[in-house]
């Protein structure tokens, strides 16, 4: 598959030192060396810092299927909302005291899988893979609630969600989502060349995207977006994204993302990202809001 889907940290520091100087009329206060001082400011790390994780439990599991869904405000417009849905997609997000079980089920190493955290300064996009490799991948598509659906059929599929967040306002995330799937082997494809004198070969898989459900959503520190399947819709887009097999049994899966922009600094409720067993989406989620 192409691998779009790496991790990139970008920084940038800069820092300018000069010698020292003393006065006849008084001593230096470092009688031991020169006195260095800074000409400029530390530049800070600029960017997105986002986290995701996945939680997996049997098909039919009350929490993932309701419960989890039944604080969480939904986005997207009301037009959107049902186009979703028709599709077998939900999505909504956690913000102030979370569930629980929500806070149990991130600190689970058996239930929560896949953990991520990347920092978008450079780059302006990645894929959150949700289901491995499949063989197979049938599933019906609604694109327009005014267009009649249609059968889809691929082979040797990836699945994920296109993500794209952007700082919004002083401390909020926009962040953008896009189902898309990756199918078949990886082709050659003649395109033109920069200058455009020419055609240069490029080795791609083929993708599917959906941009009619594509979405995004303003995410605060300490708020989760949610995106999953309602098994009640069986054969459609959102089972493909988010239904696997493990040991033989069916399972559902829903991506949480978690994010916040890299400068300034961390807000205070969060400590400082690394150090800890996994990325602190799971490890954070039962701290207490300010």
């Amino acid at each position: 598959m192409r691998r779009a889907w790496w991790a990139i940290v970008g920084c940038a520091a800069c820092a300018a030192a000069v010698g020292c100087f003393t006065r006849p009329d008084r001593p230096p206060v470092n009688s031991g060396g020169p006195v260095v001082r800074s000409l400029a400011p530390v530049v800070q790390t600029e960017g997105v810092v986002l986290e995701s994780v996945i939680l997996e439990r049997p098909v039919g599991d009350r929490f993932l299927n309701r419960d989890l869904w039944a604080d969480a405000l939904p986005v997207g417009t009301q037009e959107a909302r049902v186009l979703f849905s028709e599709n077998g997609l939900k999505a909504g997000v956690l913000a102030g005291a979370l569930p629980p079980q929500f806070q149990a089920i991130l600190e689970s190493d058996a239930e929560a899988i896949s953990a991520r955290r990347m920092t978008f300064g450079m780059r302006k996009d990645e894929v959150l893979p949700t289901s491995g490799a499949q063989t197979r991948c049938e599933f019906q598509l609604l694109t327009d609630l005014a267009g009649k659906r249609s059968a889809v059929v691929f082979e040797q599929t990836r699945c994920g969600v296109q993500v794209r967040p952007e700082a919004a306002g002083h401390t909020r995330v926009k962040v953008t989502c896009e189902p898309q799937i990756q199918y078949g082997e990886r082709r050659t494809w003649l395109r033109p060349s920069e200058d455009g004198t020419g055609f240069v070969k490029h080795e791609e898989i083929p993708l599917a995207r959906y941009p009619a459900l594509a979405f995004d959503t303003a995410l605060g520190p300490n708020e989760y977006l949610l995106i999953g399947w309602d098994v009640t819709q069986p054969d459609t887009l959102g089972e493909a994204l988010f239904a696997v097999r493990a040991k033989g049994t069916p399972h559902q899966r829903v991506l949480v993302i978690r994010a916040r922009q890299a400068n300034p600094g961390p807000a205070p409720d969060l400590p400082p990202l690394g150090g800890t067993r996994r990325p602190s989406i799971a490890a954070e989620a039962g701290r207490p809001t300010r």
